[in-house]
């Protein structure tokens, strides 16, 4: 366990693993194992890396309660999306469970730990702005095609992912490959969008799916274009450090607000774009995207054609 819980959290946090995910994981990574508490989900998710003699790790993911839905779905979406084939979200084998009948159920998901670096981290030379080299901006840029190539791939399986952040894709090791994570609320045909979904991260949000996560109307359905949205929102916050939208100029203090009236303002489109002098031959070219209406954005394999123009 981190070292930074508290006692009575860790003991709180362990009662919500149980004790079939505990011994799933330490099957895979031997023992004795060393449980690191990584963080508490925003929506009561616990998450655990797990590592061991042996040299595989794990993370392990589980939820009680209403948190149990969250996991539940997740564990519901990736055994759709390894049916279906879809490589961006099948890394290795997994084990898996659902407990109980009763509304303290618990969910849990045990995954392989992946070795790469985030795009988030992929960006960091130059989002720190310390005097980045051609090296720098080609790691980024390779990143940045490679997540969007990754998401084109989901999208031609005819899945829609619904939460893209750049914390959420890892760039494997010594490949061109994506795994990307945080598929809780993905939906395609074949299974139906939650009526938990509100849209994902506030400040990645395209102004249609903040409208549709803000009507009365269950489930709030996102698009593939709302998707494209997110990653060209997600790749600017990469590169700058900061979000897209312009609170700054609107007078605005984002964390003042919920998330609630934070859609409703993208919605109403009261934010405008950010300016920036960070990397401006890429972020104008997101800028672009994200000022576009639904219909016009690129799909996700076009923006990684344009982004490889700029290599």
């Amino acid at each position: 366990m981190s070292q930074h819980a508290t006692e009575e959290t860790v003991a709180d946090l362990w009662a919500e693993c149980p004790e079939e995910a505990r011994q799933a994981a330490e099957r895979v990574v031997g023992s004795p194992a060393n449980w690191q508490l990584m963080r508490r989900g925003s929506h009561g998710t616990a998450k655990w890396h797990v590592s061991g003699p042996g040299t595989q790790q794990v993370v392990v993911k589980a939820g009680t309660g209403q948190a149990a839905d969250v996991v539940a779905r997740e564990i519901t979406a990736l055994a759709y999306m390894q049916a279906a084939g879809i490589t961006a979200t099948g890394y290795g084998n997994d084990a898996q469970g659902l407990t109980g009948l009763t509304s303290d159920y618990t969910a849990w998901l045990v995954r392989p730990w992946l070795t790469g670096l985030t795009t988030w981290s992929a960006f960091q030379a130059v989002r720190d702005g310390h005097h980045p080299d051609v090296t720098d901006y080609k790691r980024a840029l390779t990143a940045a095609v490679d997540l969007c190539t990754a998401v084109g791939g989901l999208h031609q399986h005819g899945w829609v992912h619904g939460d893209l952040q750049p914390h959420h894709s890892v760039h494997m090791a010594n490949t061109r490959t994506v795994q990307l994570l945080g598929c809780t609320w993905a939906w395609a045909p074949e299974l139906a969008p939650s009526p938990a979904y509100t849209g994902g991260l506030v400040h990645l949000l395209s102004p249609e799916l903040a409208a549709a996560a803000e009507s009365p109307t269950r489930p709030v359905i996102t698009s593939k274009s709302a998707d494209v949205y997110a990653l060209a929102a997600s790749l600017w916050w990469s590169a700058t450090g900061d979000w897209p939208l312009n609170y700054r100029a609107a007078a605005i203090d984002p964390t003042a607000h919920t998330a609630a009236g934070l859609r409703r303002m993208i919605a109403a489109r009261r934010l405008k774009i950010s300016t920036t002098s960070t990397w401006p031959q890429l972020t104008e070219l997101l800028r672009e995207v994200l000022t576009a209406d639904a219909v016009q954005r690129p799909t996700a394999f076009q923006l990684a054609q344009s982004l490889r123009r700029l290599m």
